[in-house]
This record gives C-alpha cells, sequence and structure tokens, in this order.
C-alpha cells in the first residue's frame, strides 16, 4: 500500500501504512486484539453490555450495547455489515447470542486516517434478547476528571510478546483518567477535548495498540471507547487514547431517535 502525501500529524496516525509493527508511534487501534497487558480475567459476567463484532467470522471490534438494536464503537471500524455477539465473556461461543447488523451510522465529522470523532452506531436487524448476560449500558450524564479511576476491558493479547495468541476470555486492566497535559507529552499535536486519556494505575497494566471501541468504565459511567494506542507496547505504557462519549450524547440520542 502506497503511503498518501499527507501532512506529518495525518502520517503519525495511519495504520497501515507507515511500515513494519515495531515501528514507534500512534496507530489507530485496530485489528491487532487489544494488550491489555498485565490485567486480570474480567469478573464473569460482569461487562453484559460488551459485544463483539463480527466481519465474517474475524474479530473486527468491540463495541457496547445502548439499546435493545444500537451498538455503540468506533467509526474507523467501519464495514458494511456485522454480526454482533454479545452475552458471552468469552470470545468465541456457540452460545452466545448474535445478530447481523447492516446499518453504520458515522459521526459526520469523522475523519478516516485519524482520532477525530473517531465514534459510529451500528443498528442491528432485531433486538437484543435481554438477560442477566446481555444488557444495556447508559450513556454517560457527565464527564468525569483527572484522577478518576476506570476499568478498561477487551479480548486480547496479555503480554508484550508479539507472538502471544489473543486471550479467549474477557480482560480487564485498572486505569486512571489524566490531564490533556499529561498526555499531551506523548500525543502533542492529537489531542482535543473530544477525546481522553488514561495511563495505568500501577505503571505495569495497561491497554495498548489493539481491538477499537473496547469500554471505559469510571465509577460505573461509560466515559470512553479505545481509539489509538502507543506502541511499541513495551515498559513504560505509554496512555491510550479514547473518544470521550459525554461530548456526544445528542448526535447519539438525536441518530438513534431519527433512525430508529
Amino acid at each position: 500500500m502506497a503511503v498518501p502525501r499527507l501532512p506529518p500529524v495525518l502520517l503519525l496516525l495511519l495504520s497501515f501504512a507507515l511500515g513494519s509493527a515495531g515501528q514507534a508511534g500512534l496507530y489507530p487501534a485496530q485489528d491487532s486484539g487489544e494488550r491489555i497487558i498485565n490485567g486480570v480475567v474480567c469478573p464473569r459476567g460482569s461487562h453484559p453490555w460488551q459485544v463483539a463484532l463480527y466481519d465474517n467470522n474475524k474479530f473486527q471490534c468491540a463495541g457496547v450495547l445502548v439499546n435493545q438494536q444500537w451498538v455503540l464503537t468506533v467509526a474507523h471500524c467501519h464495514q458494511s455489515e456485522y454480526i454482533v455477539q454479545m452475552g458471552s465473556d468469552l470470545l468465541v461461543d456457540g452460545r452466545a447470542q448474535r445478530i447481523r447488523a447492516t446499518e453504520s451510522f458515522v459521526h459526520p465529522r469523522f475523519i478516516n486516517g485519524t482520532n477525530d470523532h473517531d465514534i459510529m452506531l451500528v443498528k442491528m436487524r432485531n433486538p437484543a434478547t435481554l438477560s442477566p448476560t446481555v444488557n444495556t449500558i447508559d450513556l454517560p450524564s457527565s464527564c468525569k476528571g483527572r484522577g478518576t479511576s476506570c476499568t478498561v476491558s477487551g479480548w486480547g493479547i496479555t503480554t508484550m510478546d508479539a507472538a502471544a495468541k489473543k486471550s479467549s476470555e474477557l480482560m480487564c486492566s485498572n486505569v486512571n483518567i489524566i490531564s490533556y497535559q499529561e498526555c499531551k507529552q506523548s500525543y502533542r499535536p492529537l489531542l482535543k477535548k473530544y477525546m481522553l486519556c488514561t495511563a495505568p494505575r500501577d505503571g505495569l497494566s495497561n491497554s495498548c495498540k489493539g481491538d477499537s471501541g473496547n469500554p471505559l468504565i469510571c465509577e460505573g459511567s461509560l466515559q470512553g471507547l479505545v481509539s489509538a494506542g502507543y506502541i511499541p507496547c513495551t515498559l513504560p505504557f505509554k496512555p491510550v487514547i479514547y473518544t470521550r462519549i459525554c461530548m456526544y450524547r445528542k448526535w447519539l440520542y438525536n441518530t438513534m431517535k431519527a433512525n430508529s
């Protein structure tokens, strides 16, 4: 794939045109498995709103169920259709509920190849059947600030070994929201008010370049979706960038209402 002639800031954000995966830099978090390194297996059933989006049989991204018929994820995961799997902490589970989705609504200001307005709604053909293992999560009523304790969850690589395979179980890591000033030390030209950054609490466990759309839950509130990470995934871990959900409440509600 040829590298397009783009400004330096945009060149930092192209995951597929920047050469080898070992090159340090900021990459949209797609296709390689969220690397929750040194995390733990999430308590079984503790994330009933988390879903896996499949393109045919290939795991593409994660997302969250915000309505019985609507999944929230990130825009750079856009595909023409998905199979939405829910109701299981296992990445592959024949007993999980699976529903086809053929309609996606990308934020109108999303810029492909960057993290700008990296948010998208996916409408399933049929409503999900709610149960103890399948449930919706509310959109946040407010934005959480610096120092807030959060948990990021996802399926994926759990070690810094590039040859490691994705975890079959949902993994969790504890992180804290950090200030824009702290995050800009790693991502100076990129951070904006509709983005959010976290860093590991103990410096040892964090997500890294990985599957997009994994949720950030802060004090019981959905605050972010994994948008980009810094690679290589080695100590000391760099902050992770999320789409800041609280900034999109109006667009989300209006989009679901207009297309229900």
